[in-house]
């Protein structure tokens, strides 16, 4: 079928900010994609843009993510834009716990009583674990920042926002066997950039993707590491064993994709819907599959780059990225993308870590990726 054009509401920046644009689906409904703007110290040459919310009016109007904490006023004027005051809404979906989706949910819930629907491990993850260490290098946050990397004059900002998110109350926790909202909505849970992301399919025909699928990035994916930090804080059945956290947990959330969204014409996601002026359309599924494919490749140029030295995290995102995705709080990022490699190429034993506390590695000889991989392509 011919797939429907997003329409411009509201003009914005070129990056997405402020824009809002509406998508009307082959049975008439509208869903509103507002550009909620992103404020980071990360430098003028690496922009995420905004996120994207998506506001779908009906019986019961329903908001998916609530943008970056602090941006309640911006939120509240970009749904006024569309007619909809936030006693409007009777449902929040949240696709993650990360501060850039669900912030401002605190307040949005008070003002307008809505339900809220999250991946049943939300309720771990915006909870504190003062009593339980485990490694964490920072057991004084909430469980979604117990492994955060971010300098402290990065962190201190969330402080506030994470003791308010703390006493939210998950009245529908979505599970593999529990039912949606209503026979427009199909939600599927797809671990890997953090263990409690879901994805929307609404009416069959568009996936709104949190972080789980971007249009021209990829979103970091976690750590194996960070299961052993937080398996004690998981939900009863989820910390048994990892299938929550890594690269490996990533990839199978994407096949999920990959194979369950093969209908689905439109993705939705939180990042980079509108960039450098254009809108990016892409399906799903065949996203999933690029991205499947980008870190076979990123596994790859790791071993290239490792050939027969021993090298630590930085040196090797030193070759793997260009300088300007490194300034600020990039480097921390680089590092993170670096390592979840190479927890995925130690397991296939294409990689040795030479010393774990520093985290150099060298290469094995061997390309055992290659047959992971191959389930997947």
């Amino acid at each position: 079928m011919l797939l429907q054009k997003l329409e411009i509401i509201q003009e914005g920046k070129s990056n997405g900010e402020g824009i809002i644009m509406r998508y009307r689906t082959r049975r008439g409904t509208d869903i509103f994609c507002l550009g909620v703007p992103l404020f980071y110290e990360s430098g003028e040459d690496w922009d995420l843009g905004p996120t994207f919310c998506y506001l779908i009016p009906g019986k019961k109007t329903t908001l998916i993510d609530s943008g970056q904490f602090n941006r309640y006023e911006l939120l509240k004027a970009l749904l006024k834009r569309v007619g909809c005051d936030v006693k409007d809404i009777g449902r929040v979906i949240i696709t993650h716990s990360h501060e850039d989706h669900d912030g401002n949910l605190p307040e949005l819930i008070e003002d307008s009583g809505a339900e809220l629907w999250a991946h049943y491990a939300f309720s771990n993850m915006i909870a504190y674990y003062h009593g339980i260490d485990d490694g964490a290098s920072h057991p004084d946050f909430p469980g979604s920042c117990r492994c955060c990397l971010m300098p402290d004059r990065f962190n201190r900002n969330c402080l506030q926002y994470h003791e308010k998110r703390s006493h939210l109350k998950i009245g529908h926790p979505i599970t593999e066997a529990s039912d949606p909202p209503g026979p427009d909505y199909r939600f599927m849970l797809t671990p890997g950039h953090s263990p409690d992301s879901i994805c929307t399919v609404f009416e069959e025909e568009v996936l709104l993707s949190g972080d789980t699928l971007l249009a021209t990035i990829t979103p970091h994916p976690t750590l194996m590491l960070e299961y052993f930090v937080n398996r004690r804080i998981l939900p009863e059945g989820y910390g048994s064993q990892n299938d929550a956290y890594g690269l490996m947990s990533y990839i199978n959330s994407l096949y999920n994709l990959k194979t369950q969204c093969r209908d689905v014409d439109l993705l939705l996601p939180a990042h980079r819907l509108f960039e450098k002026g254009k809108i990016n359309y892409l399906k799903p599924s065949d996203r999933a599959a690029e991205i499947i494919i980008f870190h076979l490749e990123r596994c790859g140029n790791i071993l290239k780059i490792l050939d027969n030295r021993v090298l630590g995290l930085d040196e090797i995102s030193l070759d793997l990225f260009e300088p300007r995705l490194r300034k600020g709080w990039g480097r921390f990022l680089s590092q993170r993308e670096v390592m979840s490699h190479l927890e995925l190429l130690a397991i296939c034993g294409d990689i040795e870590w030479v010393n774990s506390n520093k985290f150099t590695s060298r290469a094995t000889g061997s390309n055992n990726y290659k047959e992971f991989f191959a389930k997947y392509i």
